[in-house]
């Protein structure tokens, strides 16, 4: 079957250029779709193939060479779970579909309204009322067919976090609530399973890297039962820019642990400011 296949791919491949002049041969949608249906395969395990025998997808020729062959596969391969498609969990996972994570649990009990029009990509006039899970779901199958997509249409609690992450590789904290980050953080640790955490208000943003065994949250938040219920966004507001440019650096860490490169992150904060255009990371003794 793999020598079949490995020819099968071969007459699917097309010989193309990249912008600096260099050339890569290419497998195309319409390519995948044909071969998914002479074989029985998924278009995830299509993609695979092609990048093992290197063959490209053409939606993944400009990852290349930030990501290389094996990277990509890797991402593939991985499971990855969002908790909120509001502003950062919708722009999170946009890029998490574009860039080729195989498998997404989008997790968010809440319907659009008006006031998410201001930066939630996923909302439109359209949505307005409708689930922010489904239509989290709908829009990775229209970026990436080949991602295996799972959305759970209520908020994560003690009760339901376990069963929601079990099994992932990595969690991402796009919550707008510090007790419902307490919740996931306890889940993970459970699980046995590393979170990105990142939060914004106003032009700032923070991120964090927690694995299980790390202090984590306390860190920044204190106890559970001292923390705040909202963060700063509620004095704050949040523009959109905030929403997607720490989506972008809560993906770019995302897909460096998925690698398994190591995170520059754990047991430090980053801290961003659009307004002044400044980054600081800052260790936690």
């Amino acid at each position: 079957m793999e020598t079949s296949l490995k020819a099968l791919l071969d007459q699917q491949a097309q010989k193309r250029s990249r912008p600096d002049g260099t050339q890569y041969r290419s497998l195309f949608h319409e390519g995948e779709k044909t071969l998914a249906e002479q074989t029985g395969q998924s278009l995830k395990d299509i993609q695979i193939a092609a990048l093992e025998n290197d063959i490209i997808p053409e939606r993944y020729c400009r990852n290349q060479t930030t990501l290389n062959s094996r990277e990509q596969i890797k991402l593939l391969q991985s499971h990855v779970v969002v908790i909120g498609q509001g502003g950062l969990g919708g722009a999170v996972t946009e890029i998490l579909a574009r860039i080729g994570i195989g498998a997404l649990t989008l997790v968010d009990g809440d319907v659009f309204e008006e006031s998410n029009l201001n930066r939630q990509l996923l909302s439109t006039m359209e949505q307005l009322g409708k689930s922010k899970a489904e239509a989290g779901r709908d829009r990775v199958k229209g970026i990436n067919p080949a991602v295996d997509v799972t959305c759970v249409t209520s908020f994560l609690d003690d009760d339901n976090s376990c069963k929601i992450i079990a099994g992932s590789d990595l969690a991402l904290d796009c919550l707008d609530s510090v007790q419902s980050r307490f919740v996931l953080e306890k889940g993970c640790r459970e699980c046995q399973i590393p979170m990105i955490s990142a939060a914004i208000g106003g032009s700032a943003g923070q991120l964090m890297v927690i694995f299980p065994g790390d202090a984590g949250l306390r860190q920044i938040y204190g106890t559970p039962d001292t923390a705040k219920e909202k963060g700063a966004e509620t004095q704050l507001g949040t523009p959109p820019y905030t929403a997607v440019f720490m989506a972008a650096i809560e993906c770019a860490e995302a897909v460096s642990i998925l690698c398994r490169a190591p995170s520059s992150l754990r047991n430090s904060i980053l801290l961003a400011n659009i307004e002044d255009r400044s980054l600081e990371s800052v260790s936690f003794s």
